[in-house]
């Protein structure tokens, strides 16, 4: 009685048996540092941004454009302005005023004589020039 009936191995070689056998293609894990995706999502993200790029960049031209053609605008009206205030300042000088009064109304200073040129009916001029004594040819 020394020995034992069954030996140790025997015991153990019922339990191997009942392990499930393995697959004959293994499922590989997923590994993410070794897949394509972070390259797909690094390159959509690149186009998105160089399109966001191209957008943003046309609006800043566009801008600028606008920037321009407004400085523009504001120069000419700017000058204009400095014509204006110009002719503001001449238009109240005495000077002025009296120049209108005898061009436009025919005002004359006391003690001048008003001359009047009278037109033809058929609307023409005619212009006799003076001789080198200072009258008029007849």
């Amino acid at each position: 009685m020394s020995q034992p009936l069954r030996s140790e191995d025997d015991f153990y070689y019922y339990q191997k048996k009942e392990e499930p056998a393995r697959r004959a293609r293994s499922r590989k894990a997923f590994n993410i540092s070794r897949s394509r995706l972070p390259a797909v999502v690094l390159s959509i993200l690149l186009v998105y941004l160089v399109i966001s790029f191209c957008c943003q960049f046309g609006k800043l031209t566009s801008m600028q454009r606008d920037v321009r053609d407004i400085q523009q605008q504001v120069q000419e009206v700017q000058q204009k302005n400095a014509v204006l205030r110009e002719e503001l300042r001449l238009a109240q000088s005495d000077a002025y005023i009296e120049k209108n009064a005898r061009e436009k109304i025919g005002l004359i200073k006391p003690g001048e004589t008003r001359i009047v040129t009278a037109v033809p009916a058929d609307g023409s001029i005619e212009v006799e020039v003076p001789t080198e004594q200072g009258f008029v040819a007849d």
